[in-house]
């Protein structure tokens, strides 16, 4: 294992897709939430993804200098055209267009169709609520899980993000509609590991805690039908209603790399002011988290933690201390540099 500051990291991502001709706004894009991935110690969603990134623009199912294009629904309503571009460019875009108008105090809403991958949702979110504004991001991803009750692939992953302004962090809520996500599943295959069980089920709709089998296989929703209907709600909002993929017509990050995953968005930024003065919110806000982080402790736990919070204080060690960072990918990145030129 090497250990690299942020700054490393975030130079040897750019550089590595700058060498296989993405623009400068897009490797900028994917380098800055990956590194932010890795702060907060989301690796499935850091360094381990930009080989996979790299083969897709090599292949053509990431269009590595398309930009987004955007097209206005009304005064905080906007559609983005991703024409195949890295997903982090088109998000980042929407993140913009969402935090342009919580400064004026007003709701806002983003769609995105037609992009791929866009890695960490916190990120997104995270910033958004830096404004004193409630956020909402969630994207949908190719078919891996069951419907509840079923033994197909239906519906994706579909992650979502929350994120609200508390003190000198956020509380973010990041998290796959399923038991795990997709990302996590590759790790432990790669590791040997077995999955817990209600994970997933193998290529013949049984059971497995076998990770490669679950990769062949279906996951499935987290807490039954619970996770089922939020992943429904997902895949509408991402995909529907945004014109963009869903379902079946959504394409695998690590297969069908020649073809764009046809991924859709959905980003939702709600101001705080208009609700309440912000003097008033850090009051409420700091007033509940005391409530919570005060209360009494189930057996075997130290300390109840806010979501994100964990993550937040790992950001902090991090960036002191540098971040561990597997040999095998770093090694894979610096020869895609040395084994290309900027196109």
């Amino acid at each position: 294992m090497a250990t690299l500051s942020s700054e490393e990291i975030y130079s040897i991502v750019k550089e590595s897709l700058r060498a296989v001709g993405t623009s400068k706004a897009a490797a900028e894009a994917v380098a800055e939430t990956t590194c932010q991935a890795e702060l907060r110690g989301i690796s499935s969603h850091g360094l381990q993804m930009i080989p996979v990134y790299v083969e897709r623009i090599l292949e053509g199912g990431i269009q590595g200098k398309a930009e987004p294009t955007v097209s206005t629904g009304g005064d905080n309503i906007h559609i983005i055209d991703g024409n195949g571009c890295c997903g982090q460019l088109a998000a980042k875009k929407a993140m913009e267009l969402v935090i342009e108008e919580v400064k004026k105090n007003r709701v806002s809403v983003v769609g995105v169709k037609n992009t791929n991958h866009c890695g960490m949702l916190a990120y997104y979110t995270e910033n958004i609520s830096k404004e004193y504004s409630i956020a909402f991001m969630c994207t949908n991803t190719n078919p891996n899980v069951a419907a509840f009750g079923g033994a197909e692939k239906v519906l994706g992953t579909n992650p979502f993000s929350v994120a609200l302004p508390w003190d000198k962090e956020s509380i973010v809520i990041d998290m796959a509609t399923t038991s795990i996500a997709k990302g996590k599943i590759y790790e432990y295959a790669m590791k040997g590991i077995s999955i817990p069980e209600g994970y997933a089920l193998d290529k013949d709709g049984k059971a497995t805690t076998d990770a490669n089998e679950a990769l062949n296989g279906t996951l499935l929703p987290f807490g039954g039908h619970k996770g089922y209907a939020l992943s429904i709600l997902v895949e509408i909002l991402a995909g529907v209603i945004t014109g963009g993929g869903f379902s079946k017509n959504v394409f695998s990050l690590h297969s069908d790399i020649s073809k764009q995953q046809n991924v859709g968005m959905f980003l939702m930024g709600i101001p705080i002011e208009p609700l309440m003065g912000e003097k008033m919110y850090k009051e409420r806000i700091k007033e509940f988290v005391s409530i919570i982080k005060g209360s009494k402790l189930a057996v075997g736990f130290n300390e109840i933690y806010m979501p994100g919070e964990i993550e937040a204080n790992r950001r902090k060690d991090r960036l002191r201390n540098g971040i561990e960072v597997n040999d095998d990918i770093i090694e894979k990145l610096k020869q895609i540099i040395n084994s290309k030129k900027i196109l």
